[in-house]
């Protein structure tokens, strides 16, 4: 139940008492109620079924609040504070190649570690009058395994000797980081003051979630001197799911440290107090059109209007538009269609026994797995694309 002391939910025992006692209510006392009866039986399947409803609804609960929630609904509920998640990061540094004096080293020159952690080198470089420079390089692989010490990037993937003789990195390599675990950005969620003012990616974000009809937002960065993933050095790169050009490139604007480029695909023309011009680059997402085919087993009590019901809870988890016009704000940005939460949707309205989900990108080739939503993309389906029968 949910009152002023916030929600508690019913468990097994709890739910075989209350219909017993309905049952001695509606029959009378010396109604047989033994777990070998009938009516014991029936009502113990019957708790059995609610009890793993009242589960789900504890954990729908649970999600609207940073200190419970988990995966997804946690992302969700920290960006109201101006944060979001930690993701992997590649781990970069510097190595010294010595070879023969006056030869190209390549942009892409890979190198690694004995235990097989790559690195790119990140532009040309002509080897000195000694046969050496110095030149920056990237983890192939974001995670903090990119972090070596000094001296482990001794490997060459693929040599030629009569070029370079030898590589090793002088200093460790840093900046390789792992995705943030729950744990990790609830603590820091707690210790983190509003982010109203600040100019850094989580402020930005924080002011792009404020915006009308903005449901979701990522800032990206490269801090460095030379481009990477596609991002000019020195810049920002906001993709933005929702809201007005205008309004998204003036809190961008708003927020963005003063010599910082905000780069992207859409570019909107901002004039700043003194009427002088700004040109604001962000991205708009890919939208990936879900197409969902759902085959139901149904319940004696399948309401009339079931089918639609079904597909509102589709709707309502991936996003789209309904055959009325209501527009469900759904997935977010690079969140993942799972097909299990499309089934626990259907499952907790307790009107079906049994579902099958499979899902299709291209309403031809449909597979009960799950769809990965990379990068800058965001999954949305509408009513038409949702099949159930």
């Amino acid at each position: 139940m949910l009152d002023e002391n916030g929600f508690k939910k019913k468990t097994y025992a709890e739910l075989i008492e209350e219909m017993e006692a309905k049952a001695r209510e509606g029959f009378g006392e010396t109604i047989n109620l033994s777990p070998r009866s009938f009516l014991g039986i029936l009502i113990r399947l019957y708790a059995w079924f609610l009890a793993i409803v009242w589960q789900v609804i504890e954990k729908v609960y649970n999600n609207s609040f940073p200190g419970t929630a988990e995966g997804v609904s946690l992302d969700r509920a920290v960006r109201f504070k101006g944060i979001s998640r930690n993701l992997e990061e590649y781990a970069y540094g510097k190595v010294k190649i010595r070879g023969t004096p006056g030869a190209t080293i390549e942009t892409g020159f890979i190198v690694g570690t004995k235990n097989n952690i790559y690195f790119e080198t990140t532009e040309d470089a002509v080897l000195d009058e000694i046969g050496e420079a110095i030149v920056e390089i990237y983890a192939e692989e974001k995670g903090t395994q990119g972090n070596v010490a000094a001296g482990e990037i001794t490997e060459i993937l693929y040599p030629d000797p009569e070029v370079v003789f030898e590589v090793i990195n002088l200093e460790p390599t840093a900046g390789g980081t792992d995705r943030e675990t729950d744990t990790a950005l609830y603590t820091r969620y707690q210790s983190y003051p509003p982010n109203k003012g600040s100019s850094d990616l989580e402020g930005i974000q924080a002011e792009l979630l404020e915006v009308p009809g903005v449901r979701d937002a990522i800032v990206s960065q490269n801090t460095s001197m030379v481009e990477k993933d596609g991002i000019p050095p020195k810049s920002i790169a906001p993709f933005v799911f929702g809201g007005t050009d205008l309004d998204v490139a003036k809190a961008i604007f708003g927020r963005k440290s003063g010599g910082i480029q905000s780069f992207g695909s859409t570019v909107v023309e901002v004039l700043d107090s003194k009427n002088i011009k700004h040109y604001i680059g962000f991205t708009r997402p890919e939208i990936i059109q879900i197409y969902v085919r759902v085959a139901l087993t149904k319940k004696a009590n399948f309401p009339s209007d079931g089918i639609e019901i079904v597909r509102s809870q589709i709707l309502n988890y991936i996003g789209g538009e309904s055959e009325s016009g209501t527009e469900y704000p759904g997935l977010g940005l690079k969140q993942n269609v799972i097909i299990n939460q499309i089934v626990w949707s259907i499952i907790e309205l307790n009107i079906v026994d049994d579902v099958t989900v499979e899902l299709s990108t291209d309403g031809v080739t449909y597979a009960s797995g799950n769809i990965t939503v990379l990068d800058g993309k965001v999954a949305k389906t509408s009513f038409d694309k949702v099949v159930v029968s």
